[in-house]
């Protein structure tokens, strides 16, 4: 099984490896020197320009058809609590 895999991973390697690293590489170039911790910072900054964009709109525009006017019911929370996790991968990897 194990041989397999290694023979699938190999093939897979070998199709996609070729196109992707010419796209990749030249990137990887210009973002080596920068370094990871300012790659997280970027990142996260990108999700809290999310949510703040997402509390910017109205409350009555973004709940039209809720079906209720509970704080629960407003999509802007949900919307908070989507992007946490991915925030918290961010900073913990």
């Amino acid at each position: 099984m194990e041989a397999l895999l290694a023979s699938i991973s190999g093939g897979i390697d070998a199709l996609f490896g070729p196109p992707l690293r010419a796209f990749f590489h030249p990137i990887n170039d210009i973002f080596t020197p920068i370094g990871g911790a300012w790659w997280k910072a970027c990142a996260v900054g990108l999700f809290l320009c999310a949510i703040l964009g997402v509390f910017s709109l109205r409350r009555e525009y973004v709940n039209l058809d809720a079906p209720s006017k509970h704080f629960w019911c407003d999509l802007r929370l949900w919307t908070v609590l989507a992007l946490a996790p991915h925030i918290a991968v961010y900073l913990w990897f």
